[in-house]
């Protein structure tokens, strides 16, 4: 975008998200108008700024004069809410644009969400703000809300508790924009119901609250990701900005891989994509609306990020610290031991019967002297493997007050603790219904966090996230073209062995000698397998014999094949038999591509061979990978116990099949464009030092005839 497009557009967003002026067109009185409750939210929210009711006939809108259009008005205001029926808004739109309007919000539904026509309707909204650089919220939506400043576009009910504050809500959903929005748990900057996100989407309102003094954390609520390229430049800035960003995605049922005729498609689907996305850039996600508000909650009140992943956790039973510790294991949280140091510390300050260790039990002395409580912490935030304390202090809600009042010196601990302590501390109760109040008065400057599952969840996701846009550089590579038509065994190996893939030595023979002939010049053994286009799984086929010994056995192995194959499949093209050098030992790994729009491919690593789809074991990520990622990956599956020597087989080549890892990234760099999926199963992965071999593979071109102009995520503009 040119530079001054972009100031231009920056002025829209503005325009948009803190108007100076409002014309609302379509205003009525009709109370159940959509219209009618935005002018009536910008009054009772107090909107310091020109409102001007849009209508032909009315001379006043709820006391406000009324004009007959916006072309008519002696200047254009900031923003214009269109408030009229769906087929009238392209020429309201139209006319906001030819008169200078920066920005809009389109209430009506009845766009791409309806049918052809709508669509062809949100094509021409989309066309008109990219004429008029304007940024528009909607179509389909509720509108939005500035707190600050009382800007209420919102075309639904809007509570008079909504506290201001420093988090932003954006939400394809109306509904869950309000459910999160009037929890009371925070206050808000900015509420935003973008509906279809037409032309202006969450990386725009993003990038705008980057550099919003009045928010410090945003949290958005999605149902798609259309432009992954645009919302990681957005991260980079909110990065910059310090301010994290929560995500809580919106349909996420598995509705099975593209590519169902490879195995990697049944093993990564669209979820693992939207996770590998999210944590690419450094989006915290949350799986429901409890973790959502705890996660906000938490990032908005911490004092201090975690500079360790440690956790300490402490209470005052060892029962219920036990309940704590098993929960944050299932969160993938880090409870490391204390070091000597500190268990002599604590040892010091507790009674004799007390064990010293994470998870930590104080007993209950500590309700008779909090000064006890409070130098534990210390203790603890000076142990260096320590990032972070969690203080798991159930004080229920139901308590009357002197039951109450006998948490409050704990409480008091905390928040003097929290004045001046190393490592930050949070308050939780593995309620979900929290605190007492008067317990929770004692904490102002605390996180207080309720529920163990979501607290524990919105700590994992704080300390696991990536502060800044991870994009490893992938190296400049011709872009490459597939071979028209599908594709054999051999043909694959070929492409892959052209970009240095490691595979065995084969040749393509048409006759029972010429099979013989080719096994006696590979070496004993061999294996031999069908070569069709038609025929992706080979196995169940009966195209595949392995460990053929003799000339014998390859002749009668040829016929047997060939024999399997037709049956199998009598219309399919078999083009003779692959003989193949054998290649036996090592660990069976499955490497595969996998496409998932809107991020492309992304690489599957797990176990492999015929077992595959029963252990279901991989590990997912986008696009490109480098070695250190290739690493972490084998790492996060029961592959790598297998690689490194599982009850006392010998260890195998991991740093070969990271290696590959690494290469099929860049075989992706080059043809990645033309491809739907890659199988690659199994690899043979064999004793440490001696390499890797692709046993088989199948590539599965794009049958969508769209073709990828690169990588699937710039950073850079």
């Amino acid at each position: 975008m040119p530079a001054n497009k972009s100031e231009d557009f920056g002025d829209a967003m503005r325009a948009l998200m803190a108007p100076r002026s409002v014309a609302v067109v379509g205003a009525t009185e009709r109370a159940d108008a959509s219209s009618s409750f935005v002018m009536r939210n910008l009054m009772r929210f107090g909107y310091r700024g020109e409102i001007i009711p849009v209508h032909p006939k009315a001379e006043t809108v709820f006391g406000y004069k009324a004009a007959p259009s916006l072309s008519s008005l002696d200047a254009a205001p900031d923003v214009a809410v269109i408030g009229i029926a769906a087929e009238k808004v392209i020429e309201a739109l139209d006319e906001a644009g030819r008169t200078g309007v920066k920005a809009a919000v389109v209430l009506a539904s009845g766009f791409a969400e309806l049918d052809e026509a709508g669509r062809e309707r949100q094509r021409q909204l989309v066309e008109i703000a990219g004429r008029y650089c304007m940024a528009i919220c909607g179509p389909n939506c509720l509108g939005l809300f500035n707190l600050g400043t009382g800007a209420a576009l919102y075309s639904s009910s809007l509570s008079t508790n909504l506290e201001k504050g420093r988090f932003a809500i954006l939400s394809h959903s109306g509904a869950s924009a309000i459910a999160l929005g009037n929890t009371g748990r925070f206050g808000l900057s900015h509420i935003v119901s973008s509906g279809n996100s037409a032309a202006t989407d969450i990386p725009e309102y993003l990038e705008f609250l980057a550099t919003d003094e009045a928010t410090s954390a945003v949290g958005i609520v999605i149902e798609a990701i259309r432009e992954p390229g645009k919302l990681a430049r957005a991260m980079m800035k909110m990065h910059a900005a310090n301010k994290p960003v929560i995500a809580l995605r919106a349909g996420r049922s598995a509705r099975g891989a593209q590519a169902t005729a490879a195995h990697t498609g049944s093993l990564a689907g669209s979820n693992e994509a939207y996770h590998a996305f999210f944590k690419r850039v450094g989006i915290i996600e949350v799986p429901d609306m409890d973790g959502f508000m705890e996660t906000a909650t938490l990032c908005l009140s911490l004092k201090q990020r975690p500079t360790r992943p440690g956790v300490a956790i402490v209470g005052v039973s060892g029962g219920g610290v036990a309940h704590v510790s098993d929960i944050a294991d299932e969160a993938g949280l880090s409870l490391p031991d204390l070091q000597p140091e500190t268990i002599t510390k604590i040892k010091a300050l507790l009674p004799p019967f007390a064990t010293p260790q994470n998870p930590l039990d104080t007993t209950g002395v500590v309700f008779a002297n909090g000064d006890i409580y409070r130098d534990v912490l210390h203790s603890l935030a000076g142990d260096p493997s320590i990032g972070l304390i969690v203080a798991a202090q159930d004080a229920p809600a139901g308590l009357d007050d002197f039951c109450a009042s006998e948490y409050l010196g704990i409480a008091e601990a905390v928040s003097a603790y929290a004045e001046t302590g190393k490592a930050p501390v949070v308050f939780m109760s593995n309620l979900s219904s929290g605190h007492h109040p008067a317990v929770e008065a004692k904490l102002p400057d605390v996180p207080v966090l309720r529920g163990t599952k979501s607290t524990l969840a919105a700590i994992a996701g704080l300390i696991g996230q990536n502060p800044v846009v991870s994009w490893p550089g992938m190296a400049t590579a011709a872009r490459k073209s597939l071979p028209a038509g599908a594709l054999t065994e051999r043909e694959a190996k070929a492409l892959l062995a052209a970009e240095g893939l490691p595979v065995p030595s084969e040749k393509l023979v048409t006759s029972p000698d010429a099979a013989a002939e080719a096994a006696k010049t590979l070496g004993f053994p061999v294996a031999m397998k069908i070569e069709s286009p038609d025929i992706l799984h080979k196995t169940e086929a009966g195209g595949v014999k392995l460990g053929i010994a003799s000339e014998a056995e390859a002749r009668a192995a040829f016929e047997a094949i060939m024999a399997s194959a037709r049956a199998y499949a009598p219309k399919a093209d078999l083009r003779g038999v692959s003989v193949q050098e054998m290649v036996t030992g090592g660990v069976e790994a499955l490497v595969g591509l996998v496409r998932h729009e809107p991020f492309g491919l992304g690489l599957v690593i797990g176990i492999g061979g015929v077992l595959v789809e029963l252990v279901k074991d991989s590990a997912f990520d986008l696009l490109p990978i480098d070695l250190a990622r290739a690493e972490a990956l084998i790492g996060e599956t029961k592959l790598a116990s297998l690689l490194d020597g599982y009850r006392a087989a010998p260890k195998a080549d991991r740093k070969a099949l990271a290696e590959l890892l690494v290469k099929l990234s860049g075989f992706a760099a080059r043809y990645g464009g033309d491809i739907e999926a890659v199988d690659l199963n199994p690899v043979a992965v064999l004793p440490e030092g001696k390499g890797v071999r692709i046993l088989d593979a199948l590539i599965i071109p794009r049958t969508d005839g769209k073709r990828d102009a690169g990588p699937a995520i710039e950073t850079e503009r």
